[in-house]
């Protein structure tokens, strides 16, 4: 019986969202995104604003609740929006790994209109342990997944010899998920699988993971696909070159100027050192980076500097298209807490970034 609450899930807002996505009946954050047939679908965890009784859920009491991945469509290139509804809710991998809770995944279009989601799976191992995270794979269409896999991808607790072999940070076993951190630093970091297609048509995925306690790393690995069952290979860590300004790298993307044969990899940047510290002494923040290759080596997007500017307090970006050809590209991104209270845990409205 998992230990966080289910909260009501609202019905699709029936009005069009104008540029940013400012929902009456929804706290939103972090983000996903595909751009399928001429449309243009977004995806980003998604909590009521109130309870069954109507009682407000407060941004600080989100861990308390059961998430889910709500679906917004723009056919204008994020101009308007509208409310799709629910695409994922938690508790649909047989081993029980997703009964908890569902954290930030990924979308890809495949072929004869399916997609390819990705998901975290937070399992419901104890109270001390809430945030026991996996890597999670299903197959379904643009409104949500169907073909879901009986087992997670990539368990740090069942594959944890495997995952530290391949050079990965885990705590002990007893260690993993639990809600005090690992080793005098923040949670574990197994979490936001992320997909991008190679010209070669190969898939790989990207997730945030760790190097250390408080060292943070970006995971990665190449995806096979045979009908329905979705496959993972492990790949070693990807390094950031200035890990030593945050722990946590998290909900990474990629995205890739044709012009230059550039890759550009964005991350949300946390700076929590440990499970006690009080928020208001952590920054987040949006960085870029670039590379001639997947694998790395990775450097800042323009020289002396990674940090995005004039994006204060947005976090968990996407880029609008994995691929340009021009010297600028446009996310989209929520809101924090930080921002000013009609504004937390809200989408802005598309950006437009130079490189």
């Amino acid at each position: 019986m998992t230990h966080r609450k289910t909260p009501p899930y609202p019905a699709p807002y029936p009005k069009i969202f104008d540029g940013a996505i400012q929902h009456p009946d929804l706290l939103l954050w972090d983000s996903w995104i595909m751009h399928l047939n001429g449309i243009d679908h977004l995806y980003c965890l998604a909590l009521a604003r109130r309870d069954h009784d109507g009682a407000p859920i407060k941004p600080e009491q989100r861990n308390d609740y059961q998430f889910h991945f709500r679906h917004f469509e723009s056919a204008d290139r994020g101009t308007t929006w509208t409310d799709q509804g629910v695409a994922l809710k938690p508790g649909n991998i047989s081993d029980g790994n997703d009964a908890g809770n569902v954290w930030s995944g990924g979308v890809l279009p495949l072929e004869g209109g399916q997609v390819l989601f990705g998901f975290t799976g937070i399992s419901d191992a104890s109270p001390d342990h809430p945030f026991i995270q996996s890597i999670n794979f299903a197959i379904g269409t643009p409104d949500g997944p169907v073909h879901f896999a009986n087992k997670a991808a990539s368990h740090p607790v069942r594959d944890r010899d495997a995952i530290r072999k391949m050079g990965y940070y885990l705590p002990s076993t007893q260690e993993i998920g639990h809600s005090d951190g690992e080793e005098n630093g923040p949670i574990t970091a197994w979490r936001d699988p992320y997909f991008y297609r190679e010209d070669n048509g190969d898939i790989y995925a990207f997730w945030s993971a760790k190097l250390g306690p408080r060292r943070p790393a970006v995971a990665w690995g190449k995806i096979t696909i045979e009908g329905t069952d979705v496959r993972l290979e492990l790949l070693p860590p990807i390094s950031l070159p200035d890990e030593d300004d945050y722990t946590q790298a998290e909900v990474p993307k990629i995205c890739k100027n044709l012009a230059s044969n550039t890759y550009f990899m964005m991350i949300s940047a946390c700076s929590r050192l440990d499970e006690e510290q009080p928020d208001e002494e952590v920054f987040k923040q949006l960085r870029l980076y670039k590379s001639k290759s997947l694998s790395g080596p990775w450097e800042p997007y323009k020289v002396g500097s990674n940090i995005l500017n004039n994006m204060d307090n947005l976090f968990g970006a996407s880029f609008l298209d994995m691929t340009t050809k021009e010297n600028s590209f446009q996310i989209i991104a929520p809101y924090t807490e930080r921002a000013t209270p009609s504004l937390e845990l809200t989408f802005a409205a598309v950006k437009t970034v130079k490189i």
